[in-house]
């Protein structure tokens, strides 16, 4: 049997060395292939550690900035429910300014000043004979101000509460 082979012996060798080259080459590919696969389970479980810890991370700073954050709405709302006592007790001041007021003359109907009839000197002149409608108007503006004066410096107080705690003045 392998006489009727010999004159093709180079062609037999040929595809022997050609078989075992192709195994080879099949077992390298094969090796490498797998090779990839724990490098790519390797590297997916590493990212999944990774993920897994900020996400534990992020979890911990909301907690914490929620913390923050209802210390931050207490401080406020203690500051603007201070700042509304003092409000309401302008406004109380004001309506009792107010009503003092009534008992001062009005200009009369046509915008002329008042006159006082027993030495003709014109009313409304001086703080003390000021008529009542000039008085209002400054009764009112000057509790304007003051209102504006208490929500500025409620502002400013709630600011600077912030501003301490953000950094960890306490």
């Amino acid at each position: 049997m392998f006489t009727l082979l010999k004159p093709y012996k180079y062609v037999v060798d040929a595809v022997v060395l050609a078989a075992l080259v192709a195994g080879l080459a099949f077992g390298v590919h094969k090796y490498n292939e797998h090779q990839q696969e724990i490098g790519e389970a390797r590297v997916q479980a590493q990212w999944d550690k990774e993920k897994k810890q900020i996400e534990v991370d992020s979890q911990k700073l909301k907690d914490a900035n929620a913390t923050k954050e209802k210390a931050l709405q207490a401080t406020a709302d203690t500051i603007r429910s201070q700042a509304d006592v003092q409000i309401q007790a302008l406004n109380s001041s004001l309506a009792s300014a107010i009503a003092g007021l009534r008992e001062r003359p009005s200009r009369d109907g046509s915008g002329n000043m008042p006159h006082d009839p027993s030495t003709g000197a014109t009313l409304g002149a001086t703080g003390a004979d000021l008529l009542r409608q000039d008085s209002e108007f400054l009764v009112r503006e000057a509790s304007r101000a003051d209102k504006l004066r208490l929500q500025l410096a409620q502002c400013q107080a709630q600011y600077n509460s912030v501003k301490d705690k953000l950094q960890g003045n306490n």
